[in-house]
């Protein structure tokens, strides 16, 4: 399956809080280098798993989604399920996120992913 993008709090709202099914979520920032290092890592294991992919893009400072969410560091995962985050790993300031978190956050949320 093909990582949708997500590019408007409209099409957040439509494509992931409203999705029948459990959306694993990257939010992440084009401006971001640790973004940038990441994306190709989300990127190939989204096919390789069960369930919904989906890039939400924070480029605009002024997205409600940076705040709705408390999204301090990009790029950050959260499992949403029912119009609602279930699990969630922040990335880390001036770091961002490993394969080795990536994989981890993915095998803890399967489970609900298989569901």
């Amino acid at each position: 399956m093909a990582v949708l993008e997500v590019r408007t709090p409209e099409a957040f709202e439509r494509d992931v809080l409203r999705a029948p099914e459990p959306t694993v979520v990257m939010f992440w920032a084009s401006w971001c280098p640790f973004c940038q290092a990441f994306r190709p890592l989300f990127d190939a294991r989204a096919p390789k798993n069960a369930g919904r992919f989906a890039v939400v893009h924070l480029d605009d400072n002024a997205s409600p989604l940076w705040d709705r969410y408390h999204v301090g560091v990009v790029p950050s995962l959260a499992l949403f399920r029912n119009g609602a985050i279930a699990a969630r790993k922040d990335g880390r300031l001036m770091r961002g996120l490993s394969l080795e978190e990536l994989d981890a956050f993915l095998g803890e949320v399967s489970p609900a992913l298989h569901a």
